[in-house]
């Protein structure tokens, strides 16, 4: 009975309210699942590929830069106990699908017994046509979805040369994870000669034979191999991928568990209305004898029902937005994982447990406000209509304390370091910041109708106060949709202020340190994502065409400092010493450049000297191979593309160590009276046919800039957009709670001679004042969250300092269009006010 009077009769007569409800869980569900799933993919390939390409192997030898392929002379006396095998692995654009794959070059004799792809009849067949050819094997769903059989031929670009390669034969990829659909395999000798490795190979790899233990052959390779050479099992490049990226990813996902926070103020919300909207039924059962637990288990059962639903829908729209997002977390992940490949949005079980478990939890956790105003309904006491009343003393000054507790609790959270390389503690901050916005919207509301009983009224119309003082007497319900609003306003402001900052610090950025008049780079991925180095040949085409002195081609390598990964680069300090180049506040980067080709220093990024307390004068010492390189940090710069650390020096100390290497890109200074773009022009005229490359002006360059910056925050701003479509829902939901419990009133008003128009202006005046006082609070929250994104949330995570921006104009138009929507919202509710019959609902009411 109870809860067919509570549940299932309401359900059927409103089920609106249950379906939106349920929308608005699902949609910051999705936005959790979407942010995570997308992040996944987006290293998928690389860090959670890494033990399935990999196979049978369990030790890999590797070193910064390569390892020389004479190194497997002194493994021989391993022979016995692991088989050996030399990888070369690099990125590589295929043409024919117009983005990336895994080239992975192995010793193809050898390999059938590391890796499934070359087993089987067929593969061992065509071993010989690879190894006396260019030849190379592809998985069925690649080679499905080229259109391409054994024999055709495809083409990559390696080192941007064009390089085409024949089909020897086709693996089946259904029984192997995912990685594998987009891995071009090839002899290592091929692979060397196609990325330039000369006599260098990426790693060497053991798979321990039949009752070898793995931990004794890395026991073993110590004792043989100089000290420049790490041994390790291959899950610890899993490990340094995903440790680079992991701010990355805990920055997404607690921006988007602040929409399932709105989500959750909506199910607060809905569930306390609809409890109020039942007060009657509720007491009158009550008197028929159904107990607390009955009343109780009813409202939680519809919490579960809204929780269930919302994650069913959160989940798979979560997948389905994780496509969307796919490509702006792809290219924030690939200025730090360079070899990153993207692979398709897998379904996995524990996406799902996690969407439902989080609808579940916090529809649950939602429930305990309106649980309690159902269970403290005594028996008949709904029966009468009870006078609202304003908050007492002491509740104010509870909520008050409770603003400072929140407020003095944020400002102590900013204040400490970051946990573990992720600012734990400043987004807690944010989070009580946003709590604040709950705790402050009772009074926040009840300050609005003491101002209507001030002698300030006057200034306003009967619609007007009497808009305020409805707002005051449905002070609890109206309190969670005024929450929701300006939870959603302050995500928005929040992000706004972080966006406009990094936009504003990147337009400087650029404009101080982008000085080059070409520039150069391999042709890119899918939506401009970068990918492998240039040929060496393309700078002494480049050199012959402007001039030795105009070139500065850029190197670097991923090596370790102080046992965490950074990045050493090599530019041509004699080129940009005349020219200028990168941004260092408050000096002149030539001055900067000239000291250091002098006295062979090194300049590093502003992330590197954050996260190792480096400063101008201090004397780093890195550990690439050949022995320690030590130099005097001559300068610190901006840098917004390295978080994990950039060091570098001339061009001529970076070859010594890494001879072979070709530049990421180039840069190519001018004369002040030549022709960027007809130099540009000029020079793919010069590569048509032998190199695939993209060249851009400098405006062209700073256009691409910028435009990267915008698809790396494009999943930020949608998660904004997400927050504020939730809270309009919970306005609507409130108003048209708040028209069933004014029936009466609104019938008397009516019958007193108040036209439908009067009654209308006085709904929308509801959906106003809300809007307002909601948007002012939030916005100024906003701001506060803000600050913190920008002055401490960054820093912590990736090292770089912006410069803090407060989009005034942008935060004015956001406050319009959210009191507009909020205004809109208040159609329904006027609509529903329109249609009651005074008479009738007089009369019901006596």
């Amino acid at each position: 009975m109870v809860l067919k009077a509570l549940l299932w009769r309401p359900l059927a007569r409103r089920p609106w309210r249950f379906l939106v409800t349920v929308v608005g869980v699902a949609t910051g569900v999705a936005a959790v699942v979407a942010t995570v799933a997308s992040s996944r993919a987006a290293v998928r390939a690389f860090a959670e590929g890494v033990e399935e390409v990999a196979g049978a192997a369990r030790v890999e030898v590797t070193r910064p830069g390569g390892l020389p392929a004479s190194l497997l002379g002194a493994l021989r006396p391993l022979a016995g106990d692991a088989v050996v095998v030399p990888v070369v692995e690099e990125v590589a654009l295929l043409v024919e699908l117009g983005d990336g794959v895994r080239v992975l070059g192995v010793d193809l004799l050898a390999d059938a017994q590391v890796r499934p792809v070359l087993e089987g009849d067929e593969a061992g067949e065509r071993l010989i046509e690879a190894l006396t050819g260019r030849g190379v094997l592809l998985s069925d769903a690649l080679a499905r979805r080229l259109g391409v059989a054994v024999g055709d031929t495809v083409t990559l670009s390696a080192r941007a040369r064009l390089e085409p390669v024949e089909v020897v034969a086709v693996f089946p990829a259904e029984d192997l994870a995912a990685v594998w659909e987009r891995v071009v395999v090839m002899d290592v000798a091929l692979a060397a000669e196609l990325f330039g490795r000369g006599e260098l190979v990426d790693r060497i790899e053991l798979a321990p034979r039949p009752g070898v233990d793995a931990q004794v052959l890395r026991d073993r390779l110590s004792g043989l191999l100089a000290d420049d050479v790490t041994v390790a099992p291959p899950s610890r490049r899993r490990e340094s991928a995903e440790q680079m990226v992991a701010s990355l990813r805990f920055n997404l996902t607690a921006l988007s568990a602040i929409s399932v926070l709105v989500g959750a103020v909506l199910v607060a919300t809905t569930l306390a209305t609809s409890v109020v909207q039942r007060r009657y039924t509720v007491a009158l059962l009550r008197s028929l004898g159904a107990s607390r637990r009955q009343i109780a288990g009813a409202v939680l059962l519809e919490a579960a029902a809204i929780g269930l639903a919302g994650g069913v829908l959160g989940t798979a729209g979560g997948l389905l937005g994780a496509r969307a997002a796919l490509v702006s977390v792809r290219y924030s992940v690939v200025t730090m994982l360079r070899s990153s490949l993207a692979t398709d949005i897998a379904f996995e079980p524990w996406l799902a447990a996690l969407g439902f478990g989080l609808a579940l939890a916090v529809s649950l956790a939602a429930a305990v406000l309106p649980l309690e105003e159902a269970l403290r309904t005594p028996p008949l006491q709904g029966l009468s209509a009870a006078a609202p009343r304003r908050l007492s003393l002491r509740t104010i000054l509870f909520d008050a304390a409770a603003l400072v507790v929140l407020a003095g609790g944020a400002l102590w959270l900013v204040s400490l370091p970051a946990w573990r390389g992720l600012p734990v503690a400043a987004l807690v901050a944010c989070l009580a910041v946003m709590a604040m916005l709950l705790v402050g919207a009772a009074p926040l509301l009840d300050g609005l109708a003491r101002a209507g009983a001030s002698p300030l009224r006057r200034l306003a119309g009967p619609s007007l106060r009497l808009a305020a003082a409805a707002l005051s007497a449905g002070r609890r319900r109206a309190a969670w949709a005024a929450g929701a609003v300006s939870v959603a306003v302050a995500l928005a402001v929040a992000i706004l202020t972080m966006v406009s900052s990094f936009r504003e610090t990147v337009e400087r950025w650029t404009e101080a340190g982008m000085r080059a008049d070409v520039w150069v780079r391999p042709l890119a991925m899918e939506r401009g994502v970068p990918t492998g180095e240039l040929d060496p040949a393309i700078v002494d085409l480049a050199k012959g065409m402007f001039g030795a002195d105009a070139v500065d081609p850029f190197y670097t390598v991923d090596i370790e400092y102080q046992g965490r990964p950074v990045a050493l680069a090599g530019a041509a300090f004699d080129v940009v010493s005349r020219h200028g180049s990168v941004y260092f506040p408050g000096r002149d980067s030539r001055e900067v450049f000239a000291e250091a080709w002098a006295v062979g220093g090194a300049v590093v990024n502003e992330p590197f000297a954050n996260r190792f307390r480096v400063r101008e004068g201090d004397t780093v010492t890195l550990e690439p191979p050949g022995g320690p390189l030590t130099a005097r940090v001559v300068g610190v710069f901006k840098d917004y593309s390295r978080s994990h650390g950039l060091v570098v020096v001339d061009r001529s100390r970076f070859l010594e160590r890494f001879p072979g290497r070709g530049p990421l890109d180039m840069a190519v200074f001018l004369p002040d009276d030549a022709d960027p773009l007809a130099a540009r022009d000029r020079l793919l005229e010069a590569v048509r046919g032998r190199f695939l490359i993209e060249a851009f002006g400098n405006r062209e360059l700073k256009r691409e800039v910028l435009a990267a910056f915008e698809r790396t925050f494009a999943i930020t701003t949608a998660l904004s957009v997400v927050a504020a479509v939730v809270a309009v829902i919970a306005v609507v939901t409130v108003l048209l709670t708040l028209v069933g419990e004014r029936r009466r009133e609104l019938a008397t008003v009516r019958a007193l001679g108040a036209s439908r128009r009067q009654v209308g202006t006085m709904m929308l005046a509801e959906a106003a004042l809300l809007g307002l006082a909601s948007t002012v609070a939030g916005v100024v929250a906003g701001l506060m969250v803000g600050v913190i994104l920008v002055e401490v949330v960054n820093l912590q995570s990736f090292g770089w300092s912006l410069s803090l921006v407060l989009p005034w104009s942008d935060v004015a138009t956001l406050a319009a269009w959210v009191g507009l929507a909020c205004v809109l919202a208040g159609l329904a509710p006027a609509a529903a006010a329109l249609a009651l019959q005074p008479a009738e609902v007089l009369r019901e009411e006596r």
